[in-house]
């Protein structure tokens, strides 16, 4: 993931731990935590590798989303999940 898209996914997984403080759904923090361990090392892995490990996880979020009613991350994770899956 480079440029924009790695760009867009930080800034929605921000906005994903401000809307659902991470300390109220362990979830979030759980998931908050991986994505940002992936976007830090994402330059030095393989790029399918990284897909693979980092959009069951995008997924998850989005879903914790719908959950909180948090309908526009949820769609934007959603989105991001479908391009990594492509």
């Amino acid at each position: 993931m480079k440029g924009f898209s790695h760009f867009v996914l930080e800034s929605t997984v921000d906005l994903a731990a401000k809307a659902m403080p991470p300390e109220e759904d362990p979830r979030v923090d759980e998931c908050v935590k991986t994505i940002r361990r992936y976007l830090d090392l994402g330059e030095s892995w393989p790029s399918s590798e990284y897909k693979q490990e980092l959009r069951p996880v995008v997924s998850a979020l989005s879903d914790i989303a719908l959950q909180h009613r948090q309908f526009l991350i949820a769609a934007r994770l959603g989105e991001i999940a479908r391009q990594l899956g492509a």
